[in-house]
Parts: C-alpha cells; structure tokens; sequence
C-alpha cells in the first residue's frame, strides 16, 4: 500500500469523528514525519524518505 493510500484510508475510516489534521516537519536530510490525527485519539506516523518520496511523485506522475 503506497503512503497516500494509507493516509487517505486513515481519513476515510476516522471521517465521521470530524476535525481531522494533518502536518508535516521541515524536510531533512533523511527525510521529514508525516502526521494525520484524528478528534478520538488516533494518530497517523509516517517518516517519509527522500527516496519514498521520489517514488510517490513518480507513481503519481505515472498516473496523469
């Protein structure tokens, strides 16, 4: 599953408690963390290489 997928079946699942957010850190070297979270409690964590970034990118690309 790629990260956009599961970032967006985090929100999907977590739409009906409402007020949902999402943030990034300041890209790094090594990369930068991804959170989603949710009014429940829930949180979402992703530290995003630059590689799997560059690969998001290029799928996504791919697909227009």
């Amino acid at each position: 599953m790629t990260l956009l997928a599961e970032l967006e079946a985090f929100f999907r699942d977590h739409r009906q408690h409402g007020g949902q957010t999402a943030n990034a850190t300041q890209p790094a070297w090594n990369g930068y963390l991804l959170t989603g979270a949710c009014p429940c409690g829930v949180t979402f964590e992703r530290w995003v290489t630059p590689e799997d970034a560059e690969t998001d990118l290029l799928r996504g690309a791919s697909l227009n």
